[in-house]
Parts: C-alpha cells; structure tokens; sequence
C-alpha cells in the first residue's frame, strides 16, 4: 500500500463505510441514577452556602442513544465500532460518511495506524482535536480493529499482544434511588450480586446531602466493597476540598471530576491535598490532553472513554502515557452499545496498567439485548469475548428495531 494515497494492495480493501444512529426506548436520566438522593425530593438545604448550583451539568438525551460506524471489506467481511454520541449523533455521523468515509474507502483495512494519523489529520489544522471529530474517528477506529480480527481469526486482544487478563474486575456504576434508604438497598443489592466496588453519583442538590447519602452507602458497604464517587464536575474552589476531606474520612476510594474539566491548576492542589485518589479523564479525547494531566500529577486514576478518545488505538497509546507516571487507567463505559464495552474490554485485557472496569447498573435498552449472546460481568468480573474481533455479534432483526430512520 502506498503511504501517499492509502491505496490498498492485493489483500482486502475497505468498500463500505457506513454510520448509524441507535436510539433507546426509554427515559435515561430517571433510570440512570443521575438524581441526588435526599431525604424528601423537595426539601431545601438548611444553608445557603452548602448550595451546589446547576452550571456544571452537561446535556443529557431523553433517551439512550450512540452512532455505530460499520465498515465492510470487499469480500463482505463486517467490522463495527461505535462512537460516543450521547446528544448529535446525526452530527457524528456526518463526520464518519462525510469527512473519514473518503479517507478509508478502497485502503487497507489492516494498515490501523495510517488510518488513525490520516483520519486525525484530515482536520487538525482546523483545530479539530476533540469532540465529534474524535468521538468519529474512535467509533471507525474500533471497527477497523473488529474487521483486522476477523480478517485474521483472532480476538483483538490477541493483536494487541495481549491478554494480561481475560476476566476484568468491574464496578456498579450508578446507585440508583429517590431516597437515602433505596440506595443503600440498591447497594447491598450489589454486593449480593458479586460487586466489590460501585459507583455513587453526587453534585446535584447541596452539599450536606451528597455527603449524607455517601456516608449512608459508604457505612452499608464497609468492608466488603469499594465505594467510588462521581461529582461530575459540580465542585468548586471553596468547596471541593471541603468536601473532598469529608469523603476520604469515609474511606471512599476515589473521587472522580470534582472540578470542571478545564481547571486543571485545581485537579494539581486537589491531588496533593488528598491521600484519596483522584480520577478524571473521560472529557479528554487524546494523549497530549492525558499527558499533560499525568506531567503535571493533576489526577491518581484516568478514565479514558475509548469511544471518545481514539478508539483503540489511541487508548492504547493513552495507556502507554499512563504506565510512564506508574499511574493506572480504569475504562469509562457509559450509556452506549455493547460495541462499547466489547472494544473496552480488548484493550484492558492486553493493558499491563489496566484498574477496573466501569459498568452501568441501569437495564440499557441499546445494550447486550441485542447481540445474540449476553455481555456482562458476572460475580462482579467481565469476562472478555475471545471470537475473531470484537467476538460478539448482533441480532440484526432487533439492532434495526433501533437503528433511527
């Protein structure tokens, strides 16, 4: 193949790039445990100044949603990848078909590398360097990893060099509840379930709730489970430390996106201030992000989202970056398809730095029902697919049952 045109030589050639939209069928944010849990939903904080406010809270969609990308060689072999795009996925796949499709069709389907550094190249003098550019590029990346394993016979993680593991540890993420006392239910249900770790959700309400339902979750669980605690960005200068103190008085294992994503100066003073891990990373897109992150100790944990940053091949170079500041990366797996966590799975299975696997405790509607054979941690390990690629498969009559016109 040539490195100028990207022309294929006499093995397969990419004839086919094609992206679709995948919609749920039901409500998202009441079923995800993205409510702070309080003793009654309309009860007001009893100070001011333990207020949270609302400006840090990203968009979420009514429903589950995501952009599969599908590539097909010319001798019909199918790859698929996913792209994270929990709002615009019509967006995302624009940019798969209009702006990569071009880039991909009659090359290599072997030749990952090229693609990724023709693919992030086509737009980085635009200053395309996250975002729906990315989310796409990961989403194709994936699906060249899916379609080499199969062309060849063999799980990716094989490619990758690996396993290191084959089973994952993973966590419950979202302890979901209206009230203190449903959460702590649900989370004994975890630990029933074979769960050692599990993530609760705060910064939606105030302070002295988020720091009640920790409490209350974190004495049901003690000594048999981990508790993780996602802020999703809520806290500020005057108060994350404050708060984050009060966590680690619990014993919670790590407090994940106490800040905005942009104040990096503060991720630093929280790291050095806490003996409890910070972990940050899923709004970062590619290793020059991570790396100054990790420079800089600015956080103990990351948390890159493969379908955001890179896909595969950057999260494994991601990973790389990590291993050199003796710092562990834990795989952040939202609300998307079964692509999502097949891809995640590969890559942690053949990283030597890999933590822990995040798992969403919510039914999800675009997830494991449609493949043809279950996808899920059982005992609290996610074992890792070991058919060719990805080593699962749809059940194509109820995958177009959500695929949006």
């Amino acid at each position: 193949m040539s490195a100028k045109t990207g022309e294929a030589g006499p093995g397969a050639r990419i004839a086919a790039v094609e992206a679709f939209v995948l919609v749920g069928d039901k409500d998202y944010v009441a079923g995800a445990g993205l409510r702070v849990a309080t003793g009654a939903a309309t009860a007001r904080p009893r100070r001011t100044l333990a207020e949270i406010g609302d400006l840090h809270i990203c968009g979420y969609p009514p429903q589950a949603q995501t952009c599969l990308v599908k590539l097909t060689a010319d001798d019909g072999t199918v790859g698929w990848g996913e792209a994270h795009a929990p709002l615009g996925p019509r967006a995302t796949k624009a940019v798969v078909e209009d702006v990569l499709g071009p880039i991909l069709l009659g090359a290599d389907p072997l030749a990952i590398d090229l693609l990724w550094e023709r693919m992030y190249g086509s737009m980085r003098l635009r200053g395309h360097s996250t975002g729906y550019q990315l989310e796409a590029i990961s989403g194709v990346d994936i699906a060249l990893w899916d379609l080499a394993g199969k062309l060849l016979g063999v799980p990716i993680y094989r490619l990758l060099g690996g396993p290191y593991r084959v089973e994952l540890p993973a966590y419950a993420s979202g302890i979901p509840g209206a009230t203190i006392a449903e959460r702590v239910a649900a989370a004994r249900g975890f630990i029933d379930a074979g769960y050692t770790a599990m993530k609760l959700s705060i910064g939606r309400g105030d302070i002295d709730s988020d720091l009640a339902t920790a409490a209350a979750v974190a004495a049901a669980i003690q000594g048999e489970a981990d508790l993780l605690i996602d802020a999703h960005g809520a806290y500020t200068a005057e108060n994350a430390l404050y708060v984050g103190r009060r966590l680690q008085d619990l014993g919670v294992y790590w407090l994940e996106d106490p800040l905005t994503p942009e104040d990096v100066d503060g991720y630093v003073h929280l790291t050095a201030a806490l003996e409890m891990a910070i972990a940050a990373g899923e709004t970062e897109c590619n290793r020059w992000q991570f790396a100054e992150r990790l420079a800089r100790r600015a956080v103990d944990v990351i948390l890159p989202d493969i379908c955001r940053a890179g896909g595969i091949s950057e999260g494994r170079r991601i990973a790389t970056v990590a291993s050199l500041h003796a710092t562990k990366w834990a795989a952040h797996v939202s609300m998307g398809s079964s692509v999502h966590v097949a891809a995640a799975a590969h890559l942690a299975a053949a990283s030597a730095n890999f933590l822990i696997f995040e798992f969403s405790s919510t039914p999800n509607p675009i997830g494991e029902g449609l493949l043809t054979a279950p996808l899920h941690p059982e005992g609290g390990f996610l074992r890792v697919p070991d058919g060719p690629g990805l080593g699962i498969a749809f059940d194509e009559e109820r995958l177009r049952v959500h695929i949006a016109g």
